[in-house]
């Protein structure tokens, strides 16, 4: 793994855990009134969007890590959705 790949993990990891906090309080309050949903939604299409960039150039991290982030970002969605 070179040192590049390196940093593209670390600042993908950084993304990842951003989100997480508003997955926990969004599922343990049951709440998401104050989640924006034009935001998630543009936020997922920009995950897919880094995704399919990743394929395309077969990056390891931009392939895992905005695959695991697409799955948080539709968590999101998925709660706001339903609790909405």
């Amino acid at each position: 793994m070179s040192f590049i790949d390196i940093i593209g993990y670390a600042a993908g990891f950084l993304i990842l855990i951003s989100i997480i906090p508003q997955i926990i309080k969004s599922w343990k309050t049951k709440s998401t009134k104050d989640i924006s949903l034009l935001r998630y939604l543009i936020y997922a299409a920009g995950v897919v969007l880094w995704l399919v960039y990743g394929i395309v150039l077969y990056n390891g991290p931009m392939m895992v890590v905005n695959g695991i982030n697409l799955i948080l970002a539709s968590s999101i969605l998925y709660l706001k959705f339903k609790y909405g």
